[in-house]
C-alpha cells in the first residue's frame, strides 16, 4: 500500500497540485496498486491451476490406482502467491469490491426475523447438554445437584452407565460452526466461538439465541481444531481460556497470533499434512488437515495471509470431520476416496444467499448433501445457520432446504439433519 501512496502522491507532489488532488492522486495510486496486485495473484493462480492440471493428468491413472496423494505437487494441494494463500480450485472466483458493493445494495432486510422473541424461541429451541453424560465420557466427575435436572430431556437415552465410549459418539452444537464432540475417550472442540456478537461485545452480528451452555460448563476439551480465522470461528476469549491447557490444531500461518497470546501448545498444519495426537488413555488418533475453498483474514490488512482447512480425525473404529466454512470444490471427492467413510461429518448449511455471491466461499443444502456423499459419510449434522445472520436467506431456510436435498438424493431420514442447538446427541459407530 505504502508503494501505491507514494506513486500517486509523488506524482501529484512534484506538479504542485493543491492537497485535496494530492489526496485524490494518493488513493488513486492505492486503489491502482491493489488493482494490478489482484490482477497479478488471479494470473499467477490460474496459471498454476492449468499446470497442476497438465501434471496430474499425465499421471492420473497411476494415482487413483496408488490413491496416494500429498501437498507436494498435488493438484489440491496449498498455494501461496506473493506471500497470500489463494484457492487452487476452478470452482474459485475472487470478488471484487464492486461485487461486495452490488451484494451490499440488493441485500433483503430481516431474514424473516420475528419481532416477538417469543416466536424466535419457538422456532429456535435451545436445549441444555447432556453434561453428565458428557463428563463420565471424559473422565471427569459430574456435579449432580445442577446436571440431573437435564436428565429429563434425555430420558429416551440409554442410562449413562450403559453407554460405551468406544461404539457411540456424541456431537452437541453450541452454534454457528462450535460443537463438542466425543469418541472414543476422545473430547474435541471445533471453531469454537462463545460470544454474543462475533467481533466484540458490542461489534459484530448478535447470536439470535443465548448460547445454551458457558465453555466452562463442559469437559475440559483435549484438542480444539481451528478450521480458519474469522471471527465466527475463532473467539479470542475461549483462547485465553483454554491457552495451553489444551493442543491446538490450526492451518499454516496461524500459530504466530496464537504466540502472540502467550499460547504455544499449537500444531500448524499444510493441507494433507497428518500427525498424531495421543490421549490422556495413550490411545493415538491421526488427525489430516484436508482442502476446503474458502479464505482468512481478521483486521481486512491480513487477508488469506494464513491457510483455511478442514480436518478428519480417527481413531480405532470412529472418525469425525469437521468442515468449518467452504465453496464446493472437487478436492472432498478425493478426501472421501483417499480416507473412506466417515463415522459423522460436521458440515456447514447456511450462509449461502444469495448464491452468485456466496457460491464460492459458502455451500448450500444442496452442496453439502454432495459433500455428504463425496465423504461416503455414514451421518452428518448441518451447522453455520441459525446463530449469526450474515447472508439473506431467511433465518430457517437452511434446515429446511437441507431435508428437501436429502430426500431429492434418497437419504435416509436421519442421516444428515441439522441439529438442535445445545442438544446432545448420539451415534453408533
Amino acid at each position: 500500500m505504502s508503494k501505491g501512496f507514494g506513486l500517486g502522491a509523488g506524482w501529484l507532489k512534484a506538479g504542485g497540485i493543491s492537497t485535496s488532488v494530492y489526496c485524490m492522486g494518493a488513493v488513486a495510486g492505492i486503489t491502482v496498486y491493489y488493482l494490478a496486485a489482484d490482477w497479478w495473484i488471479s494470473w499467477r493462480r490460474q496459471a498454476a491451476i492449468v499446470k497442476r492440471s497438465a501434471v496430474e493428468t499425465e499421471s492420473e491413472k497411476e494415482q487413483q490406482e496408488e490413491e496416494e496423494y500429498d501437498s507436494s505437487g498435488n493438484r489440491y494441494g496449498s498455494l501461496r502467491i506473493c506471500g497470500r494463500f489463494v484457492n487452487p480450485f476452478d470452482s474459485w472466483r475472487d470478488k471484487t469490491l464492486w461485487d461486495f458493493v452490488r451484494w451490499l445494495a440488493t441485500r433483503t432486510a430481516g431474514n424473516g426475523l420475528p419481532s416477538d422473541k417469543t416466536q424466535l424461541e419457538k422456532e429456535l429451541p435451545l436445549a441444555r447438554p447432556y453434561l453428565r453424560l458428557l463428563r463420565r465420557l471424559a473422565g471427569e466427575e459430574s456435579d449432580t445437584e445442577t446436571e440431573t435436572e437435564t436428565d429429563a430431556e434425555y430420558a429416551d437415552y440409554p442410562t449413562i452407565d450403559s453407554i460405551d465410549g468406544d461404539s457411540m459418539m456424541t456431537a452437541t452444537w453450541i452454534g454457528q460452526s462450535t460443537c463438542f464432540v466425543q469418541m472414543e475417550g476422545l473430547s474435541i472442540l471445533t471453531d469454537p466461538i462463545f460470544k454474543r456478537r462475533t467481533v466484540f461485545s458490542w461489534l459484530g452480528p448478535e447470536r439470535l439465541r443465548p448460547v445454551p451452555c458457558q465453555l466452562a460448563d463442559l469437559p475440559r476439551p483435549d484438542i480444539v481444531l481451528v478450521s480458519h480465522n474469522h471471527f465466527d470461528h475463532l473467539d479470542v476469549d475461549v483462547v485465553r481460556a483454554l491457552g495451553n491447557t489444551v493442543t491446538w490444531y490450526v492451518p499454516l500461518g496461524l500459530r504466530a497470533w496464537f504466540a502472540r497470546l502467550g499460547v504455544y501448545r499449537v500444531r500448524e498444519l499444510d493441507w494433507w499434512q497428518e500427525t498424531e495426537y495421543t490421549a490422556r488413555s495413550g490411545r493415538v488418533f491421526r488427525i489430516v488437515a484436508t482442502p476446503t475453498q474458502h479464505w482468512s483474514g481478521r483486521t481486512g490488512l491480513d487477508s488469506n495471509e494464513s491457510l483455511w482447512c478442514s480436518f478428519l480425525v480417527r481413531g480405532v473404529r470412529a472418525s469425525a470431520f469437521h468442515c468449518g466454512d467452504t465453496g464446493y470444490c472437487a478436492a472432498f471427492e478425493r478426501i472421501g476416496r483417499l480416507y473412506g467413510s466417515v463415522s459423522l461429518a460436521i458440515l456447514p448449511i447456511g450462509s449461502y444467499a444469495p448464491r452468485w455471491y456466496m457460491q464460492h466461499q459458502h455451500i448450500d443444502p444442496d452442496d453439502a448433501v454432495r459433500i455428504h456423499r463425496d465423504l461416503r459419510a455414514q451421518r452428518s449434522i448441518g451447522v453455520h445457520w441459525g446463530t449469526f445472520m450474515m447472508s439473506d436467506e431467511h433465518y430457517l431456510a437452511p434446515p429446511r432446504d437441507l431435508a428437501a436435498a436429502a430426500a431429492r438424493s434418497g437419504l435416509a431420514g436421519d442421516e444428515f439433519v441439522a441439529p438442535q442447538l445445545g442438544r446432545t446427541n448420539l451415534y453408533a459407530v
